[in-house]
């Protein structure tokens, strides 16, 4: 997931999305021999993937040499390195959010019709929301490295004791926050500071609303957009101190280091409950869908994986891929503590289930609505803007409806600039 403390750093690299949009290189097949270059990104997936190397060279004699480089700099450095079509890469980890910058860049190589030929893989392991999750234009452009839809996360013990169950809607998410709170707990939490528009467009698209229409106009000054944001003020009320300013780890931590009765968060999170130095409240944390509005969404997030389109050694690229992240070695993947990956095979492993009870969580019921970060070239300074008039409304500087009407005006000129 986004690292808070970059958010604001990544509008800048919309206009390196702009002016990449013409760069296409095709890569030239060769024998699965010889060496590709893998770049990472730091992440519990990236260390995982790096466990597997030795095994990979032993039993394919391809040596396997690897670039990891932080969140706040590896898009644009990877987007600079696909505009000198140097194939520095053969593999390559990317945020789902910049999918599209990728794929209008035509940076990435479609890979289905590896896809098609691989039973180790086994794309029907996945469900349809998760095979469409690296496509853009029809083509798949990035493998799934991981499965983070947004989930509800709550202490069993408090709920206990209450008599208290998991909410299935907004408003019964609040009333147990209430209730929690009045019992001397902290209600609920989630991230309210730099990372806010995670959850403010979680609620935009739950309470119905869209962030723009399919001609690219923006629509945040709609009633359901305006509700969603006041909803997030409320949220603010049955909050414990320190909530208004939280950023996306500092929430996780909270929740697993102090007595709060509720989080709304990615299931990537998982890793920390797992984590005695984080979570405080060990076999106390139970999770849940995420709490439905008007419209049944699921906010779905994670990494990519795949092959530049200038790679150097395409075939060995795949082979690693399928040695990685095929079924024969899914189990092994997830115990090596990445985030799941939401294969039908690992969510209904029992065994596995026993260990990370959240693993049901990421089967998506075909009837909930996929969203995911907007899959446009402009979504950085979008997201920048929508922060700004989100923060303005939490601070009560101004209300909802004032300020979502001056966001829907400062991003018309923005999604302007996206390109067609």
């Amino acid at each position: 997931m986004l690292n808070s403390k970059t958010i604001r750093r990544f509008a800048g690299l919309a206009s390196v999305s702009l002016l990449l949009a013409a760069c296409s290189s095709g890569g030239t097949d060769s024998e699965a021999s010889g060496e590709i270059n893998v770049f990472l990104i730091s992440s519990p997936s990236s260390t995982s993937i790096q466990s597997f190397i030795p095994g990979f060279e032993a039993e394919t004699g391809i040596k396997v040499n690897v670039s990891e480089t932080p969140y706040g700099e590896a898009h644009q450095k990877q987007l600079l390195s696909y505009q000198q079509k140097a194939g520095a890469y053969d593999v390559a980890q990317f945020d789902n959010s910049f999918l599209m910058p990728f794929c209008q860049a035509q940076a990435m190589a479609p890979l289905d019709s590896y896809l098609g030929d691989s039973s180790e893989y086994d794309i029907a392991d996945f469900g349809q929301s998760q095979q469409d999750y690296g496509k853009c234009n029809g083509e798949t452009l990035g493998l799934t490295l991981s499965t983070e839809p947004m989930i509800q996360w709550y202490r069993t013990d408090i709920y206990e004791k209450l008599g208290l169950t998991p909410a299935k809607t907004w408003d019964e998410y609040y009333d147990n926050a209430k209730k929690v709170q009045a019992a001397g707990y902290g209600g609920q939490i989630i991230g309210f500071g730099p990372n806010v528009s995670w959850w403010w467009m979680t609620m935009v698209w739950s309470f119905g609303g869209k962030l723009y229409d399919d001609a690219l106009n923006p629509t945040v000054n709609s009633k359901e957009a305006i509700a969603a944001t006041d909803f997030l003020k409320k949220l603010m009320t049955v909050s414990p101190k320190g909530a208004s300013t939280a950023n996306s780890d500092e929430v996780t931590s909270k929740f697993l280091g102090e007595d709060i009765g509720a989080m709304i968060n990615y299931s990537g999170y998982y890793g920390s409950v797992l984590d005695k130095t984080i979570n405080k409240n060990e076999g106390k944390i139970g999770t849940a869908p995420m709490p439905k509005g008007s419209a049944d969404i699921t906010h779905l997030a994670g990494w990519n994986i795949g092959i530049p389109k200038d790679a150097k050694n395409p075939t060995a690229a795949w082979k690693f891929l399928e040695y990685v992240l095929g079924k024969s070695n899914a189990k092994s993947y997830l115990e090596s503590g990445a985030a799941a990956i939401g294969r039908k095979s690992i969510t209904t492993n029992a065994e596995l289930l026993a260990k990370f009870p959240y693993l049901s969580q990421l089967e998506i019921p075909s009837s909930s609505r996929i969203e995911r970060y907007p899959q446009i070239a402009v979504w950085p300074e979008f997201e920048v803007a929508a922060i700004d008039a989100v923060t303005q409304v939490l601070n009560g500087k101004s209300d909802s409806t004032k300020a979502m009407t001056a966001l829907n005006e400062k991003l018309k000129p923005i999604l302007a600039k996206e390109p067609k």
